[in-house]
């Protein structure tokens, strides 16, 4: 279930223009979510550490897995960031 919610963050955090020189407001928070020491630098300590923060959140019951109840949610919250 980590991977599912890595694959969301990595989509969401890739869905911007590569070609773009500037990063939008939506990818500029979810930058700022993800890069927990405020240094302009995603290590991937950073990363993983912002993901099992996701997927605690995601994961309401506290059961250790994500249920689609819970990957609905998941996507209710992706949609409010874009």
């Amino acid at each position: 279930m980590v991977r599912l919610t890595f694959f969301y963050l990595f989509i969401l955090f890739f869905s911007f223009k590569l070609l773009s020189e500037e990063m939008n407001e939506h990818e500029k928070i979810f930058f700022n979510f993800i890069d927990l020491n405020n240094d302009n630098n995603l290590s991937l300590k950073e990363i993983n550490s912002s993901i099992k923060l996701l997927f605690q959140i995601i994961d309401e019951n506290r059961d250790g897995k994500l249920s689609e109840l819970e990957i609905i949610e998941l996507k209710r919250i992706i949609e409010s960031l874009s």
